[in-house]
């Protein structure tokens, strides 16, 4: 009964050996074959697709950052105009202080002072 029905499974499943391993042989390297001739445009379509796509990306995170820039640097300079500068830029290298101030001569008495003291410790 094993034989009968290994038999019945390969005519259902239409299985069928080969004698000869030359011919299948043959017919999986053509395969093969075929196979790479098919994949090989297909890859390089892929690698064209894929440089597109990264380009036009590129292009629009390209946009949407100057778009950002542009738009942070109006609102510092709106920003700086509603505090009272007039041009940021020059106000932060600046390093004066303006105000008035008062010439104080010095004291002759502490003078003299500073000069015994500084003796008097050699």
């Amino acid at each position: 009964m094993n034989e009968d029905w290994k038999i019945l499974v390969k005519k259902a499943s239409g299985f069928k050996e080969k004698n000869s391993n030359e011919g299948m042989n043959a017919s999986l390297a053509t395969k093969r074959w075929m196979t790479y001739l098919v994949l090989i445009p297909i890859l390089i379509l892929l690698g064209i697709l894929g440089v597109f796509f990264f380009a036009a990306f590129l292009a629009i995170f390209t946009i949407a950052a100057v778009g950002f820039g542009i738009r942070f640097w109006w609102l510092k300079r709106e920003l700086a105009k509603s505090v009272g500068l007039e041009d940021p830029i020059s106000t932060v290298e600046k390093e004066t202080v303006e105000g008035e101030y008062v010439v104080v001569d010095g004291d002759e008495q502490a003078s003299q002072e500073k000069v015994r003291k500084g003796g008097a410790d050699n």
